[in-house]
């Protein structure tokens, strides 16, 4: 792994708690029954704490590749979590199988991200929900973040999508806006939650 990479593997804020905790609090009261998707496992901090936190749900973490994972450093709930090498754009599961999907901090980096989007609708139950959350590409900061990921050798793929691309992406997929989220009005994260038609 190129030394920069290794370098924010272990930043406090890859293992912390606080961006999936936000948006957690924020789902809808409806969510249906079944397991959740966490795409981008990394070291595996936040599959390990959906797993002490989402305590009636199956966790399965993907990633494309499980070089930063660290599982001796993780704490698990009663359940543990699956975990599955797979790719984002291609996803190994049969339709309508999952309550959540989260993607946190994650998106910037995953190729294909239209594909990523239809992919993540098709997994999802009806009524299941998309819970977003990434670097606001309408932000000053934006350009600056992806400069330091693509000369930091941590993705060359990352791109950080203003809140109006990503909702049209979404849209294409048939997934509904549920709600947008900031932190701080002038924040450079978003929270997007994204809900799948019920059907009819």
């Amino acid at each position: 792994m190129p030394p920069f990479k290794r370098f924010f593997a272990r930043l406090p804020m890859a293992r912390s708690s606080r961006a999936y905790t936000f948006g957690l609090k924020r789902l809808p009261a409806d969510l249906p029954t079944g397991p959740v998707l966490e795409i981008g496992t990394g070291r595996g901090y936040s599959t390990a704490f959906l797993s002490r936190t989402l305590l009636d749900r199956q966790i399965i973490a993907i990633d494309i590749t499980y070089e930063c994972f660290t599982p001796d450093a993780l704490t698990f709930g009663h359940r543990r979590p699956w975990f599955v090498q797979a790719s984002a754009p291609a996803l190994p599961f049969t339709a309508d199988t999952f309550a959540l999907t989260t993607v946190v901090m994650t998106f910037h980096c995953l190729p294909q991200p239209r594909q990523v989007l239809r992919e993540i609708a098709r997994v999802l139950k009806p009524r299941g929900v998309l819970l977003l959350a990434d670097v606001d590409g309408d932000h000053w900061i934006a350009p600056w973040f992806e400069r330091v990921e693509h000369w930091g050798g941590i993705s060359a793929l990352t791109q950080a999508y203003p809140p109006a691309t990503l909702q049209q992406m979404a849209a294409e997929t048939g997934l509904r806006l549920h709600a947008l989220y900031r932190r701080k009005p002038k924040g450079f994260m978003v929270w997007y939650l994204w809900r799948k038609p019920a059907l009819r």
